[in-house]
């Protein structure tokens, strides 16, 4: 925007600094306005990321793009083939030949001796000299009829009575030896003769092995923490050249510390954890999201709820008094207005409550509630309220019923009565016999 006019220039000798903007460019209309972005210059291009990710492009180092092409961009490979051969051109035997072509290859076949024995399509005659008993029985069958009882294919592959079954143990232990068929779960016996050994032992409880001479125990937690090696918790004393000592101490690599990289002692305590902390602050987890985990203090209604806290805007007598101030929620204490406005967002007591909104009443989707029924109206309009609602079938069915009303609510002839008492009148003569 132009500073005309707003700001003395007490060096008018010396160029401005910076750029004055356009007074458009301050309006809430150029806000709004999405501005072009610049494109990335031709030179720049092969550097970014979303150069090589064009769909389509071959992907190619950044310093080889400004290269020349080794070959032009209609380059193809393979060999050019000739114009005309398709597929049906070289599969043409599915094409119904003619008769030079079908005389052709009939005395070209002509020459083997299979297309005389065996003609295509026609079964191979051996010219055999069948006797009569097979040339006129037509039920005649070569080979040996089968037993009456067919036999199943599992039983003439694995006979269920074969000798070789009968396996006996001789056989099962030379198995063993020879192919090693041990039963499943069967512990493998190499015949040791156990007798010999020690006066004879008892594989089944004997214990092998060697025992330790010396009782070592907690070899785990040795080996972990060497410190508990020796009596003393330390390691004893050795004698060693320095230059041995100083090489240990660069190029060993000692448990629960870090390495030493050469690079001096770290200005920090002995107790120092790198890294940071997975839990910073008190937050809440799965548990406490789902159950809560609030302290009796915090569930504590507030101080200030239904008083004031602050002294000297009130007298000190209310300030101590159990006086709740406010409004309340229901404006029962003021009269409402006669014609509601949609804007007001006041309760005077005449909305519905929870149990109306839960188990709403039979009529309410039609705008007709229980106080509709209990206000009196004139005769003309309950005649015309029963007749359409069904309550009276005629004219003279409603005047009995709305005398039987009267009587038994004592109403005058100039009263109006309800559709309530209409229908407690109807339902009085429904129980008469």
């Amino acid at each position: 925007m132009s500073n005309t006019g707003l700001y003395h220039d007490t060096a008018p000798g010396l160029t401005a600094a910076g750029k004055t903007m356009a007074v458009r460019a301050d309006t809430a209309a150029a806000c709004f306005e999405e501005q072009e972005r610049p494109t990335t210059p031709d030179e720049m291009k092969r550097f970014r990321k979303t150069f090589t990710g064009k769909p389509g492009m071959r992907i190619q180092h950044w310093g080889s793009e400004p290269d020349p092409a080794p070959r032009p961009g209609e380059f193809v490979f393979g060999v050019k083939g000739e114009k005309g051969q398709g597929v049906g051109d070289l599969l043409g035997g599915h094409l119904e030949p003619t008769s030079m072509q079908a005389y052709q290859q009939m005395r070209a076949e002509a020459v083997y001796a299979t297309s005389k024995k065996e003609p295509l399509g026609v079964s191979l005659d051996r010219k055999y000299q069948w006797p009569d008993t097979v040339k006129g029985d037509p039920k005649f069958r070569f080979g040996l009829q089968g037993a009456e009882v067919p036999e199943r294919a599992i039983d003439a592959i694995f006979p269920p009575e074969a000798p070789s079954l009968n396996v006996t143990m001789e056989q099962i232990e030379m198995y063993k030896k020879s192919h090693g068929a041990f039963e499943p779960g069967e512990q493998r016996n190499r015949k040791y003769t156990w007798h010999k050994v020690n006066g004879g032992i008892d594989p089944a409880s004997y214990a092998f092995g060697a025992s330790a001479e010396i009782d070592y125990r907690n070899g785990v937690a040795k080996a972990i923490n060497p410190s508990l090696e020796y009596d003393s918790s330390c390691k004893p004393t050795e004698f060693m050249p320095k230059s041995v000592a100083d090489f240990k101490k660069v190029r060993a690599d000692d448990l629960g510390t870090v390495r030493n990289l050469g690079l001096g002692q770290h200005p920090v305590e002995q107790t120092h954890c790198y890294g940071m902390p997975s839990k910073r602050f008190n937050d809440w987890g799965a548990r406490e999201c789902m159950m809560g985990n609030y302290t009796p203090d915090e569930q504590a209604p507030d101080p200030d709820l239904g008083r004031s806290l602050r002294r000297g805007c009130a007298p000190e007598e209310i300030m101590v008094s159990e006086r709740t101030f406010g409004v309340p929620n229901v404006r029962s204490d003021i009269r409402p207005p006669k014609h509601p406005s949609v804007a007001d967002a006041k309760n005077y007591g005449m909305e519905p409550g929870a149990k109306a909104l839960l188990y709403p009443q039979p009529f309410a989707t039609r705008g007709v509630y229980e106080e509709d029924f209990l206000v009196g109206r004139p005769k003309p309009e309950l005649m015309d309220i029963a007749l359409s609602s069904g309550l009276a079938d005629s004219e003279n069915q409603f005047e009995d019923l709305y005398r039987s009303a009267q009587e038994a609510y004592g109403a005058a002839e100039d009263d109006q009565l309800s559709v309530e008492s209409i229908r407690q009148a109807l339902y009085a003569a429904t129980l008469q016999p």
